[in-house]
């Protein structure tokens, strides 16, 4: 049987919608910071200087794709993939005023474009 266009969505992007919860969500143990900024300082705790160097570019790569996106489409986003309070199609018809369709394409192509932003700080090896 085939996957629903949600299905496909969140498994081909399940990495990034994870980045996008841990970057939006409070941590639980430390509510002042988001699970992205005590994934970082835990990080730096264990002096894990790679892993921690990987979440600060994460975390300053979604702050400015965030930051420069379409505010409906951001907010869509949220609702569905962050804190998931309503389904793609509600969101849709909600939030964006479109038909699934154009709308699942709209935030793929999000998707799509938030992955290939997140390797723009990273060095190329010579």
């Amino acid at each position: 049987m085939t996957k629903k266009k949600i299905e496909r969505l969140s498994i081909n992007h399940s990495r990034e919608i994870n980045w996008l919860r841990w970057y939006f969500l409070r941590d639980k143990k430390n509510p002042k910071k988001t699970v992205l900024e005590q994934k970082i300082h835990e990080a730096f705790l264990k002096g894990n200087s790679e892993e921690a160097a990987f979440l600060t570019n994460l975390r300053n790569t979604t702050e400015e794709y965030t930051d420069k996106s379409d505010k409906l489409l951001l907010k869509t986003i949220k609702e569905v993939y962050v804190y998931r309070n309503i389904n793609v199609i509600g969101a849709c018809q909600k939030i964006l005023h479109k038909s699934p369709s154009p709308a699942y394409s709209q935030i793929n192509d999000w998707f799509d474009d938030y992955v290939l932003a997140t390797y723009k700080h990273i060095p190329l090896s010579k």
